[in-house]
């Protein structure tokens, strides 16, 4: 797949990544078919020190659900979802209250392990 990976400041190039795969039952596999940049990808933009392997940047997105591991209930195969900056399961005390950024078993793009290369953690999203 390709994805978007800033090196440094003012460096950003779309590469080439192994397509993601479920590792985790509460795993969803998105297909991005639409993204935005968001105020905050533009702070990495201006001083993101240069690193050699780069970092994934991105997380507001519209996609279609390719796949969903078997824990999955909220979305399904075929789906179209919006991402925001955060993730979230939907099941805590947090997300029913409409919380869904202090999800206890949520957390943000490109961190916690979402949108890693391999060997870096693992690609799904959170179910």
């Amino acid at each position: 797949m390709r994805a978007t990976y800033i090196y440094g400041a003012g460096d950003v190039r779309v590469i080439d990544v192994a397509d993601p795969t479920i590792s985790q039952p509460t795993d969803a596999l998105v297909r991005v078919v639409s993204a935005c940049i968001c105020g905050s990808d533009l702070h990495p933009y201006h001083d993101l020190p240069a690193t050699p392997e780069g970092t994934p940047i991105g997380h507001e997105f519209v996609g279609l659900v390719e796949d969903t591991g078997a824990d999955v209930s909220m979305v399904r195969k075929g789906d179209l979802v919006i991402a925001p900056f955060a993730w979230s399961d939907g099941t805590c005390d947090f997300c029913r209250e409409g919380l869904h950024t202090s999800c206890r078993h949520g957390g943000f793009w490109a961190r916690d392990g979402i949108w890693r290369r391999p060997g870096r953690g693992s690609p799904g999203a959170a179910g």
